[in-house]
Protein backbone atom coordinates (compact mmCIF):
# COMPACT_ATOMS: atom_id res chain seq x y z
CA UNK A 1 0.00 0.00 0.00
CA UNK A 2 1.26 3.64 -0.72
CA UNK A 3 0.77 6.33 1.48
CA UNK A 4 -0.18 9.54 -0.35
CA UNK A 5 3.67 11.18 0.45
CA UNK A 6 4.92 7.80 -1.74
CA UNK A 7 2.72 8.91 -4.49
CA UNK A 8 3.67 12.81 -4.58
CA UNK A 9 7.08 11.74 -5.13
CA UNK A 10 6.44 8.77 -7.43
CA UNK A 11 4.83 11.86 -9.47
CA UNK A 12 7.82 14.08 -9.13
CA UNK A 13 10.22 12.03 -9.68
CA UNK A 14 10.03 11.21 -13.46
CA UNK A 15 9.68 15.16 -14.29
CA UNK A 16 13.20 15.46 -12.19
CA UNK A 17 11.75 17.38 -9.08
CA UNK A 18 13.15 16.52 -5.71
CA UNK A 19 11.27 13.83 -3.51
CA UNK A 20 9.43 15.55 -0.30
CA UNK A 21 9.85 14.19 3.17
CA UNK A 22 7.49 15.66 4.92
CA UNK A 23 3.47 16.18 3.51
CA UNK A 24 3.09 19.75 3.63
CA UNK A 25 -0.35 21.21 2.99
CA UNK A 26 0.98 24.66 1.51
CA UNK A 27 1.75 25.92 -1.60
CA UNK A 28 4.37 23.89 -4.47
CA UNK A 29 4.93 21.07 -5.80
CA UNK A 30 2.73 19.32 -2.88
CA UNK A 31 -0.01 21.11 -3.19
CA UNK A 32 0.26 20.65 -6.91
CA UNK A 33 0.43 17.21 -7.07
CA UNK A 34 -1.92 16.64 -4.10
CA UNK A 35 -4.52 18.28 -5.73
CA UNK A 36 -3.85 16.21 -9.54
CA UNK A 37 -3.80 12.80 -7.10
CA UNK A 38 -7.23 13.49 -5.79
CA UNK A 39 -8.95 14.60 -9.20
CA UNK A 40 -7.23 11.33 -10.61
CA UNK A 41 -8.34 9.28 -8.00
CA UNK A 42 -12.03 10.56 -8.34
CA UNK A 43 -11.88 9.48 -12.15
CA UNK A 44 -10.05 6.08 -11.41
CA UNK A 45 -12.74 5.39 -9.15
CA UNK A 46 -16.03 6.48 -11.15
CA UNK A 47 -15.33 3.43 -13.29
CA UNK A 48 -16.44 1.22 -10.50
CA UNK A 49 -14.11 -1.84 -9.23
CA UNK A 50 -14.89 -4.44 -7.21
CA UNK A 51 -13.86 -2.78 -3.73
CA UNK A 52 -16.15 0.37 -4.06
CA UNK A 53 -19.23 -0.92 -6.16
CA UNK A 54 -22.16 -2.83 -4.19
CA UNK A 55 -24.90 -4.25 -6.01
CA UNK A 56 -28.46 -3.55 -4.36
CA UNK A 57 -28.02 -1.31 -1.93
CA UNK A 58 -31.50 0.02 0.02
CA UNK A 59 -32.36 3.43 0.53
CA UNK A 60 -34.72 3.97 2.61
CA UNK A 61 -37.46 7.18 2.41
CA UNK A 62 -36.99 9.73 5.03
CA UNK A 63 -40.04 11.63 6.77
CA UNK A 64 -40.24 14.02 3.50
CA UNK A 65 -40.20 10.52 1.29
CA UNK A 66 -36.79 11.80 -0.22
CA UNK A 67 -33.97 9.58 -0.13
CA UNK A 68 -30.52 11.63 0.63
CA UNK A 69 -27.56 10.27 -1.42
CA UNK A 70 -24.51 9.37 0.43
CA UNK A 71 -21.95 12.48 -0.62
CA UNK A 72 -19.17 9.38 -1.17
CA UNK A 73 -21.39 8.06 -4.03
CA UNK A 74 -19.99 8.37 -7.71
CA UNK A 75 -22.33 6.43 -9.55
CA UNK A 76 -25.49 4.89 -8.61
CA UNK A 77 -27.98 2.97 -10.77
CA UNK A 78 -31.70 1.38 -10.01
CA UNK A 79 -31.45 -2.52 -9.10
CA UNK A 80 -34.39 -3.21 -10.63
CA UNK A 81 -33.93 -2.24 -14.50
CA UNK A 82 -37.66 -0.93 -14.84
CA UNK A 83 -36.52 1.44 -12.76
CA UNK A 84 -35.17 4.67 -13.66
CA UNK A 85 -33.43 6.28 -11.26
CA UNK A 86 -31.13 9.69 -11.04
CA UNK A 87 -28.82 11.83 -8.38
CA UNK A 88 -30.28 15.10 -8.54
CA UNK A 89 -28.46 17.46 -6.32
CA UNK A 90 -28.00 15.07 -3.30
CA UNK A 91 -31.05 13.21 -3.54
CA UNK A 92 -32.62 10.09 -5.83
CA UNK A 93 -35.15 11.08 -8.03
CA UNK A 94 -37.49 8.70 -10.27
CA UNK A 95 -37.30 9.81 -13.69
CA UNK A 96 -40.77 7.28 -14.77
CA UNK A 97 -42.69 8.84 -12.24
CA UNK A 98 -41.22 12.70 -12.50
CA UNK A 99 -40.48 12.54 -8.70
CA UNK A 100 -38.19 13.10 -6.11
CA UNK A 101 -40.43 11.52 -3.57
CA UNK A 102 -40.66 7.53 -2.54
CA UNK A 103 -42.93 5.75 -0.65
CA UNK A 104 -40.78 2.77 0.03
CA UNK A 105 -37.46 1.80 -0.23
CA UNK A 106 -35.70 1.06 -3.19
CA UNK A 107 -32.47 -0.80 -4.03
CA UNK A 108 -30.04 0.69 -6.04
CA UNK A 109 -26.42 -0.16 -7.71
CA UNK A 110 -23.82 2.33 -5.73
CA UNK A 111 -20.12 2.95 -6.86
CA UNK A 112 -18.45 5.22 -3.45
CA UNK A 113 -15.45 7.12 -3.68
CA UNK A 114 -12.74 5.78 -1.20
CA UNK A 115 -9.59 8.19 -0.44
CA UNK A 116 -6.42 7.54 -2.21
CA UNK A 117 -4.59 5.60 1.04
CA UNK A 118 -7.68 3.26 0.81
CA UNK A 119 -7.63 1.58 -2.17
CA UNK A 120 -6.13 -1.47 -3.39
CA UNK A 121 -2.47 -1.30 -3.98
CA UNK A 122 -2.69 -2.18 -7.82
CA UNK A 123 -5.62 0.65 -7.79
CA UNK A 124 -3.27 2.84 -6.51
CA UNK A 125 -0.92 2.01 -8.91
CA UNK A 126 -2.95 3.26 -11.94
CA UNK A 127 -4.31 6.36 -10.24
CA UNK A 128 -0.54 7.10 -9.20
CA UNK A 129 0.74 6.67 -12.63
CA UNK A 130 -2.17 8.42 -14.82
CA UNK A 131 -1.67 11.25 -12.28
CA UNK A 132 1.91 11.36 -12.90
CA UNK A 133 1.29 11.67 -16.63
CA UNK A 134 -1.19 14.84 -15.87
CA UNK A 135 1.26 16.73 -13.34
CA UNK A 136 3.71 16.19 -16.26
CA UNK A 137 1.04 17.55 -19.01
CA UNK A 138 0.21 20.10 -16.79
CA UNK A 139 3.34 21.61 -15.47
CA UNK A 140 6.08 20.08 -17.40
CA UNK A 141 4.94 19.48 -20.96
CA UNK A 142 7.81 16.90 -21.92
CA UNK A 143 6.75 15.21 -25.09
CA UNK A 144 9.69 12.08 -24.08
CA UNK A 145 8.55 12.28 -20.37
CA UNK A 146 4.71 11.90 -22.09
CA UNK A 147 5.24 8.92 -23.41
CA UNK A 148 7.32 7.23 -20.44
CA UNK A 149 4.69 7.78 -17.94
CA UNK A 150 1.77 6.69 -20.94
CA UNK A 151 3.73 3.35 -20.86
CA UNK A 152 4.02 3.21 -17.05
CA UNK A 153 0.04 4.19 -17.06
CA UNK A 154 -0.59 1.21 -19.55
CA UNK A 155 1.27 -1.24 -17.56
CA UNK A 156 -0.39 0.06 -14.62
CA UNK A 157 -4.22 -0.39 -16.13
CA UNK A 158 -2.82 -3.96 -17.53
CA UNK A 159 -2.02 -5.02 -13.81
CA UNK A 160 -5.27 -3.72 -11.93
CA UNK A 161 -6.96 -5.20 -14.62
CA UNK A 162 -5.46 -8.34 -14.16
CA UNK A 163 -5.85 -8.11 -10.83
CA UNK A 164 -9.78 -7.24 -10.61
CA UNK A 165 -10.61 -9.98 -12.83
CA UNK A 166 -8.71 -12.18 -9.99
CA UNK A 167 -11.17 -10.26 -6.71
CA UNK A 168 -13.99 -10.31 -8.73
CA UNK A 169 -13.78 -13.89 -10.13
CA UNK A 170 -15.05 -12.38 -13.59
CA UNK A 171 -16.93 -15.08 -16.02
CA UNK A 172 -17.65 -15.45 -19.37
CA UNK A 173 -20.86 -17.28 -18.53
CA UNK A 174 -21.77 -15.33 -15.96
CA UNK A 175 -22.14 -12.64 -18.97
CA UNK A 176 -26.41 -11.95 -19.50
CA UNK A 177 -25.74 -10.68 -22.64
CA UNK A 178 -24.03 -14.22 -23.56
CA UNK A 179 -26.60 -16.82 -21.79
CA UNK A 180 -26.94 -18.63 -25.02
CA UNK A 181 -23.61 -20.01 -25.01
CA UNK A 182 -24.77 -22.30 -22.29
CA UNK A 183 -27.13 -23.89 -24.49
CA UNK A 184 -26.98 -26.90 -25.69
CA UNK A 185 -27.09 -28.52 -29.26
CA UNK A 186 -27.92 -31.76 -29.57
CA UNK A 187 -27.55 -33.47 -32.93
CA UNK A 188 -28.64 -36.80 -34.29
CA UNK A 189 -26.26 -39.63 -34.45
CA UNK A 190 -23.68 -37.92 -31.70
Amino acid sequence: MLSRLQAVNQMLTPVGEQVILVEFEGAGDYANCSAVLDAETLKVLAKGWAFNSEKEVEFIPDVDGKIAVPPETLQIDPSDRREDYVQRGSFLYDKINKTDVFTESVKCDVVRAFPFEDCPFMVQRIIVAQAAKVYQRSYVGSPQLDAFAQEERDEAGADALDAESDVDDYNILDNADLSYLNRRTYRPGM
